[in-house]
């Protein structure tokens, strides 16, 4: 997640160039760690006035419950580098979904992970009557993200994070809007890191072919700077909110009856043939 304040008065002016979306707008941002997915997520969602839902942070404030055996197993997973149980996940998303402030509008920051949580998303939004609008992937090298991993801050109260060399704070080690302390990450090491993209690229990489089926998926250069990649995620969620949206499959609530077919195929052909044998053709 970005600074707040950079998000408010870097969007400023392109709030007034870019058409606000409508009611129904939704978008899932996917990256791998290090990508900068967060920092465009809070950016877009200041822009586009929607929820914002970061996987990572639900996560994370559902293991500081010390006593829950669901927040240790939270706990578990993400130290190891791994994924969370599916279940899991999708019970915090359910409940975040049910917010009135998340109920019209929303954008997801690093979910769905996996073609199994985007299948389920799929069908949790078509039962609230719901689509997405727009996948965007922050595609990005491998050597490049360790370099941007290494030297990460976060202010763990508002999530907010900076970088020593790529988004340095105002003030070294200091919050931009507080002033409080900023912390490294404690899943920040090379182990967990390199756990993580092994993740990415094993169970995230096909759900992007997912999305691309559905013509909703667009790649945006996460190399560019910070500014650069928010222009062109704007230009990419706008044009795609006006583009038709796959609609999956549904079991038809108005099936055929098979009886009504045959006795009409049946009436349809008795006229044919007495027209035929009146004109003397049979």
């Amino acid at each position: 997640m970005s600074s707040s304040s950079e998000a408010s008065t870097k969007t400023s002016s392109s709030d007034n160039s870019q058409s606000s979306l409508q009611q129904d707008a939704n978008i899932v941002l996917i990256g791998p760690p290090g990508s900068g997915k967060g920092t465009q997520s809070s950016k877009l969602s200041v822009h586009y006035k929607i929820c914002q839902l970061s996987t990572s942070d639900l996560l994370r404030q559902a293991t500081q419950d010390q006593s829950s055996s669901e927040g240790q197993q939270i706990r578990k997973a993400m130290e190891a580098g791994g994924l969370v149980d599916d279940h899991i996940v999708l019970s915090l998303v359910n409940k975040n979904l049910t917010k009135p402030e998340c109920s019209n509008r929303f954008l997801f920051d690093g979910f769905p992970r996996t073609i199994n949580q985007g299948e389920q998303l799929e069908q949790l939004l078509a039962s609230k009557q719901k689509r997405l609008d727009a996948v965007l992937e922050y595609a990005i090298s491998d050597d490049l993200l360790k370099r941007r991993i290494r030297d990460r801050l976060i202010h763990k109260p508002s999530g907010r994070t900076y970088h020593e060399e790529f988004h340095p704070p105002k003030e070294s080690m200091k919050d931009d809007i507080t002033g409080e302390r900023l912390d490294r990450r404690s899943d920040d090491t090379t182990e967990t890191l390199n756990a993580r993209l092994n993740t990415y690229h094993k169970q995230t990489i096909p759900l992007i072919d997912f999305y691309r089926q559905r013509n909703i998926h667009r790649c945006v250069d996460a190399t560019k700077k910070v500014n650069d990649a928010y222009q062109e995620s704007l230009e990419i969620v706008d044009y795609l909110h006006k583009q038709p949206t796959y609609k999956p499959a549904s079991i038809d609530q108005n099936p055929v009856d098979k009886n009504v077919l045959s006795k009409n195929f049946l009436s349809i052909y008795n006229s044919v043939t007495s027209v035929l044998r009146d004109h003397g053709l049979i």
